[in-house]
């Protein structure tokens, strides 16, 4: 399997900051209206998706402080540097959205039981359509910049505003439906909330549980492979290990090279293979290269 060059250049790690926090600022003014105008609309679906975006404002401060502290260099304690930092946040997020899916549900399931006989206030499906806008524009957004930085903590960000955009569609339907004369599917729309939520909690959970397990990225060990063995004067590749540091990858590999070279020409092309997987994949950050001496079989 070939593995394609990535010339993509990785943005600056000021724009992750920024996606952070702004995805912080917007969630919190969301948070408000959905509380204020759910309390004066009576509306049971919007109120639970104002604890969705309260839980929010947590998740974004913990993927904030993780991408931040991610940053910090390597120092005598954290001899691959503190990337991990943020697929802690990324599980923290995923973890709070599962938490808070699992208590909108409950809030939901005894409204529902209770009974509901007057619909919410029209001022409710405005908020609702204000908040799907407002969380697509912040998915498109955090999960661009995600993707150009590999970044757990944002990626997990966008994945949950994007759930964010089918919980206020869902908290839309609900509304004009208990307006349309059946009121009771108001409180039957928030548990439908949260029990989606406990399901787009699934992905960021995995994701990054796998990524502190040192879970490589499949596929990848093969082609890297390939590259090592091209570069001219490597006659065999075995140990390639790729270790996730959050958003970064560490290789480790061992290569033989004629054993009658000198220590001069083996080190050059030891150190060719280095700059060769450093310059086809942006994610890699270092590779540790083991120089063997290869003596063919007479």
């Amino acid at each position: 399997m070939a593995l394609t060059t990535d010339q993509t250049k990785p943005w600056t790690k000021d724009a992750g900051l920024v996606a952070h926090a702004t995805g912080l600022v917007v969630n919190a003014l969301l948070t408000v209206a959905k509380f204020v105008v759910g309390w004066i609309a009576a509306s049971e679906a919007l109120t639970a998706d104002g604890f969705n975006s309260a839980g929010d404002i947590f998740a974004t401060a913990v993927g904030f402080v993780g991408y931040r502290y991610a940053q910090k260099p390597p120092d005598e304690d954290h001899h691959y540097g503190h990337g991990n930092a943020e697929s802690i946040a990324g599980l923290i997020i995923g973890t709070v959205l599962a938490a808070t899916g699992i208590f909108i549900a409950i809030e939901g399931l005894l409204a529902s039981i209770q009974g509901k006989s007057s619909a919410p206030d029209s001022l409710a499906l405005w908020v609702a359509l204000l908040t799907v806008v407002t969380k697509e524009a912040l998915y498109r957004y955090a999960s661009s910049v995600g993707k150009r930085l590999r970044s757990p903590s944002l990626l997990a960000s966008a994945r949950d505003h994007r759930g964010d955009v089918l919980v206020a569609l869902t908290v839309f339907a609900g509304i004009l439906a208990a307006r349309l004369g059946v009121p009771v599917l108001d409180p039957i729309a928030a548990c439908g909330i949260g029990i989606y939520l406990v399901y787009f909690a699934i992905e960021p959970i995995r994701s990054n549980v796998g990524i502190l397990m040192d879970q490589a990225p499949p596929a990848m060990q093969e082609g890297l492979l390939e590259l090592v063995l091209a570069e001219p004067g490597v006659e065999r590749a075995t140990q390639l290990r790729l270790h996730p540091v959050g958003a970064r990858l560490v290789v480790d590999l061992e290569i033989f090279v004629d054993a009658e070279l000198s220590l001069r020409e083996a080190h050059s092309i030891a150190h060719r293979v280095e700059d060769r997987l450093l310059s086809a994949r942006s994610e890699i950050d270092s590779v540790h290269v083991h120089v063997n001496p290869f003596t063919p079989k007479r």
